[in-house]
Order: C-alpha cells, then sequence, then structure tokens
C-alpha cells in the first residue's frame, strides 16, 4: 500500500509540474504568435485542459503534505482532544465534499461527452470536465488516510499508556 502511495503521490506531482510548465510555454507561444499573425488558435482550450487536471493533482499533493491553508488562530488553544475532534469532524465534512463532487463530476462528465472545444475538433470537453471526480477520488483517498492516521494515533496513545502504568 505505501508503495501505491508513494508512486500516486510521486505521479501527482511530477504530472502537476509538467501540465503547469507546458501550459505557461503553450500561453506564452500562443501570445508570441498571435502577435505575429499567426495565432494558435487551439491553445488556450489546451490550457484550460491541462489547469484542471494540474490544478486537481496539485491540491491532492498539497493536502496529502499537509501544505493547504488553515487558519487554526482558535483551534490551537483547545486541548488536544477537542482539536482532534474538531480535525476528525472537519476531515468527514471535507469526505462528504468530495464524494459530491464525484457524483456530480461523473454526471457532468457524461453530459458533456458530445461537448467538443471550439478550437480543437474531435476533443471532447469530458477529458476537462473528468478532473473533478478524479481528482476528488484522490483527494477522498488522501482524506481517508488521514482520518485512518487520527485513529491509529489513538490506538497508538492508548496502548503506550498502558504500558506506563
Amino acid at each position: 500500500m505505501r508503495k501505491i502511495d508513494e508512486f500516486l503521490l510521486k505521479f501527482e506531482k511530477n504530472a502537476a509540474k509538467i501540465l503547469i510548465l507546458v501550459m505557461v510555454i503553450l500561453v506564452f507561444a500562443s501570445g508570441i504568435m498571435r502577435f505575429l499573425r499567426y495565432p494558435i488558435n487551439w491553445a488556450v482550450d489546451m490550457s484550460t485542459f491541462m489547469f484542471a487536471w494540474a490544478c486537481f493533482f496539485a491540491a491532492d499533493v498539497a493536502w496529502r503534505e499537509g501544505k493547504m491553508m488553515t487558519v487554526d488562530l482558535f483551534v490551537k488553544r483547545l486541548s488536544r482532544k477537542v482539536q482532534k475532534i474538531l480535525r476528525l469532524a472537519n476531515y468527514f465534512i471535507i469526505a462528504a465534499f468530495l464524494i459530491y463532487l464525484v457524483i456530480w463530476g461523473f454526471y457532468l462528465s457524461y453530459t458533456t461527452r458530445f461537448r467538443t472545444f471550439v478550437g480543437i475538433p474531435n476533443f471532447s470537453y469530458t477529458w476537462v470536465t473528468l478532473s473533478i471526480p478524479i481528482g476528488a477520488i484522490l483527494m477522498l483517498r488522501t482524506t481517508f488516510l488521514k482520518i485512518k492516521s487520527e485513529f491509529a494515533e489513538n490506538k497508538e496513545r492508548a496502548s503506550t499508556e498502558g504500558e506506563d502504568k
């Protein structure tokens, strides 16, 4: 399981980096070509595709590594037990929202299956909308791992307290 986690994390990091890099190069090249009166018509559409996927990959990496922005000024003043309860409640709320994104993301992907990009005929918009449920599944997996680690931490603490007595 750990190897799968490491592979997914490495894949998401590299995919996000590559997608953002290619997107920036593409937008820059598109601007230059438009200035030279040879616009790259598909550049904006392809950038939209890359941006959507890069956002979800990067969001999962940040979520997994604990680099999401938090406002914990109030929470830090509470006891460890209350902090843990609030953290778990937060994880369950996030999980519920991500499940919602998975369900409606697949529905949106299905409804956009015949829509194509203006600049890229035969390239379905579904490839962009699929980033929502797939990204949500990845983040849901991370959320469940966080919940699991919270409960594992409880078991560890209980076993070490039992040994101390």
